[in-house]
């Protein structure tokens, strides 16, 4: 078996050692002599360093969470914090998350979990920064943020298919590429590169987190109360919790951008998320604040 079929055999196989196909491509990239390709490889296999673009499919939005102390012993815990509360400087880090890890490290992160768990990242001062920016009369105590394990499933899955998209394409313009060196048909490393660059950058989707509902759109207008009723009908809000929050609308002003949710509107998503937790709402309860979250911020126009 030639190294480029033992390559697609590995590739094959879900259940394999990914970090091992790596290492066997990078000899084959070694002997066809294509520069961004061994690049790639180093990159995935040891981290991506910090003066380096990550490619699209290792970038996911992140949903920020935190809990809130407020009056008299009130508050409220696990509550979202939409982006729109984030600040600017750091925003982007947030709704463009860009996973560094290699792709060894990423297995044993993943090994024997429950994809339907979160993974939090650390989020540093957030909190103080945050301050009652959120939650109206509410101190934001801790902050951090997090992205659903499946993400990182799916960064596994799509470089294994890459790398056995690639090989194929190789394996049709000389089935012996990387076995037999110095041979006049062999595979010439410009065409290569383009291979690479056609399977790997310009084949690659641009994916989307399952960070719970921080990657959601909703068709909501802005002060459309139909648009809102419809989206959280889509999301299995029961009528009568969908009237209450209408009436929490109807009773508050439209809340500035750096002042966050009203406390009646912020009480509502917190009886909300605490429905989801105990099983009478049929939603996630880590999807249910960032899915009502949204709605409520595209409603308000924020």
């Amino acid at each position: 078996m030639s190294l480029i079929e033992e390559i697609q055999t590995y590739a094959v196989d879900s259940n394999g050692d990914l970090g091992a196909v790596l290492r066997k491509c990078k000899l084959l990239a070694a002997r066809l002599g294509s520069q961004p390709l061994e690049d790639w490889l180093v990159w995935e296999s040891n981290g991506y360093p910090d003066n380096v673009d990550v490619p699209a499919y290792r970038k996911w939005p992140l949903e920020v969470r935190g809990h809130f102390s407020g009056p008299f012993g009130s508050g409220t815990r696990n509550a979202p914090i939409p982006p729109v509360c984030l600040p600017k400087g750091v925003r982007d880090s947030y709704l463009n998350y860009e996973c560094r890890q290699s792709i060894s490290s990423i297995e044993k992160m993943i090994e024997g979990t429950d994809y339907s768990r979160t993974l939090h990242v650390n989020t540093g001062d957030l909190a103080v920064v945050l301050g009652q920016k959120v939650y109206q009369h509410q101190n934001c105590v801790e902050a951090w943020a997090e992205f659903g394990a499946g993400n990182l499933l799916e960064l596994l899955n799509t470089v294994r298919n890459m790398i056995l998209d690639f090989s194929i394409a190789v394996w049709k313009v000389d089935p012996m590429a990387g076995d037999t060196k110095g041979k006049e048909e062999a595979i010439n490393p410009s065409k290569v590169t383009q291979i690479f660059n056609t399977t790997v950058y310009g084949g690659s989707a641009n994916l989307v987190g399952s960070a719970d509902a921080s990657s959601v759109l909703f068709n909501v207008v802005q002060n459309d109360l139909k648009s809102l009723e419809h989206a959280l009908e889509k999301n299995n809000v029961p009528q009568e919790d969908i009237e209450l929050l209408k009436q929490a609308l109807h009773e508050e002003e439209i809340p500035k951008l750096e002042a966050g949710f009203g406390p009646k509107v912020s009480d509502w998503i917190g009886r909300m998320v605490k429905k989801a937790a105990d099983g009478s709402w049929n939603v996630g309860v880590g999807a249910a604040g960032g899915i009502l979250a949204q709605i409520i911020s595209k409603f308000y126009g924020l």
